[in-house]
């Protein structure tokens, strides 16, 4: 019966060990587990700027991209005009 009565004991030591082992694990991984959460609402909160930061870089560029298109059209008619007028000396070098 004493025999019984210590493999219990040390049983409930074992657990208690165990138990105690197992508190200090949970108080680490809550401290790790606020560390993560703190550093993934600082991630979240970049990746906001960043996207608010790229949109705003997109529509400058949207709107630069309307002043190439003018640009674009105003070289090109000016290219037109010179074609034309290239055209106009060849025609007038063939007629001569």
């Amino acid at each position: 019966m004493t025999q019984q009565l210590e493999n219990i004991e040390q049983k409930v030591r074992q657990l208690a060990e165990v138990m105690t082992a197992l508190r200090q694990q949970n108080a680490v991984l809550s401290i790790e587990n606020n560390k993560l959460k703190a550093d993934l609402e600082a991630q979240q909160e970049r990746i906001g700027e960043l996207t608010e930061r790229l949109t705003n870089s997109q529509q400058a560029w949207a709107g630069q991209r309307g002043d190439d298109s003018e640009s674009n059209q105003k070289l090109r008619k000016q290219i037109d005009q010179y074609i034309n007028e290239i055209d106009k000396c060849i025609e007038w070098l063939q007629n001569a």
